[in-house]
């Protein structure tokens, strides 16, 4: 029967322990998908680092503009442009896979995003060259990518900022909005690249003129100095739904002025002189792969929390100290200086010794592994499974959990004992 009960017992903590490491493994879950929300949302805009590497606009100065998209490619050479609507969140290095999926998921820097990028349709050529390119961004609800998309729908926003410039390594154009439209994925005549510009924009431009929430003037057609634009985004009022804004954009001449900038930055454009650009080998802003948060870092860091205050064992742990010190006290007291009485003493004084030594040591580490994780990692950034300092951090860990098996461990007789056998009344005790 007792072997009965033991197995109940033993198959009941047996349960508690599983239901407890799933009830921890959940809660792990849930926060680490609070904080992917929190960085898809947050880290979506570009980051000011990135911006260190927008080309400068210096149109007469060719070879410059070439070697700031130079800087842009060491980073992606997927990167085709640079695009702005000014007084939007759109203000992004546009790139162009091998597919319309390949970026769909992944950020400029290659790492897997669900904001993905700002990039340009597969069937488009890289340069711009095309009379239609189709520019694609996810809609995001706090403004970031293209989610300012659909506030083009709305006729003050629409008419106070239609302007922009879209950037590439041989021309600037400057870009003026004329449409807004509302469709769906499926609209062949949106989303077909047809190369026949003669055959294809009058079905376009007849579509735009009958289903556009909002629009100016459609250009008759484009030319070789003008090229239209189609940024598309995800509609969050229909499945399939899409926003799409229709721009012409015009190549700048080189020896013309860049437009006069408008007091609130909508309607002209935001110039950065060469010399306020400062150029860096490599961004580390919050969408740079050389800025990341590791989780084992951070187990490590618990990790050596947990051993200076276990959280399941602090009185059993801590409660030695002042025990020691009693008894220690207590043999002292008796006068007994036999060999045994002597070796229990010696043993409580080295216990409390290497206890005092161990106890600032465990608290140094645990500021030394705070420190190191403070100072290198930053859980705003994508979360990777280890990086430069993880090595050190499982060494501050181990080196805790050494002094920890060193120093709290009484390995001498229990004192109990020794009182016993020095005061058979116990009245020492």
């Amino acid at each position: 029967m007792k072997t009965a009960y033991r197995l109940a017992a033993a198959a009941n903590r047996l349960l508690l322990t599983a239901a407890g490491l799933l009830a921890a493994l959940l809660a792990v879950y849930g926060i680490y998908v609070l904080y992917d929300i929190f960085y898809t949302n947050e880290n979506a805009f570009v980051s000011y680092d990135l911006l260190q590497y927008r080309p400068v606009l210096n149109v007469t100065d060719a070879p410059q503009e070439k070697e700031s998209f130079a800087a842009l490619r060491q980073i992606n050479p997927d990167t085709v442009g640079w695009i702005e609507l000014f007084g939007t969140n759109i203000n992004y290095p546009v790139v162009q896979g091998r597919d319309d999926l390949e970026y769909l998921n992944k950020d400029i820097y290659g790492n897997t995003a669900m904001t993905g990028s700002i990039y340009l349709a597969a069937e488009n050529s890289s340069d711009f060259n095309d009379w239609y390119n189709l520019i694609y961004g996810h809609h995001m609800e706090n403004g970031a990518m293209f989610g300012d998309i659909d506030k083009f729908l709305d006729q003050d926003y629409f008419d106070t900022h239609r302007q922009g410039v879209l950037q590439t390594p041989d021309a600037v154009y400057d870009i003026s909005v004329f449409a807004c439209v509302s469709t769906d994925s499926y609209e062949g005549t949106v989303y077909r690249l047809d190369p026949d510009a003669e055959h294809a924009y009058p079905a376009l431009r007849t579509y735009i003129a009958e289903h556009a929430a909002q629009q100016t003037d459609l250009p008759d057609m484009p030319d070789e100095n003008m090229r239209l634009l189609g940024l598309s985004t995800c509609s969050d009022a229909v499945t399939n739904g899409r926003i799409v804004l229709f721009a012409g954009a015009v190549r700048r001449d080189p020896a013309a002025a860049p437009p006069e900038q408008a007091a609130d930055g909508s309607a002209a454009e935001q110039v950065t002189p060469a010399h306020e650009t400062p150029r860096m080998l490599k961004a580390v802003g919050h969408l740079s792969d050389s800025s990341h948060w590791a989780l084992l870092n951070l187990i490590c860091l618990l990790l050596t929390f947990l051993t200076l205050l276990p959280l399941f064992a602090l009185r059993r742990k801590y409660r030695q100290l002042p025990y020691a010190q009693k008894h220690e006290r207590a043999l002292t007291e008796s006068g007994k200086h036999d060999l045994h009485t002597n070796a229990v003493l010696h043993s409580l004084r080295t216990f409390i010794r290497r206890f005092r030594i161990g106890t600032l040591s465990e608290v140094f580490l645990l500021t030394l592994s705070a420190i190191v994780f403070l100072q290198t990692e930053n859980m705003t950034k994508p979360m990777v499974l280890r990086d430069g300092t993880t090595g050190l951090m499982i060494l501050i860990e181990a080196a805790a959990l050494l002094i920890d098996y060193l120093c709290f461990r009484y390995r001498g007789e229990k004192p109990d004992d020794a009182m016993q056998s020095t005061d058979p009344e116990g009245a020492a005790g």
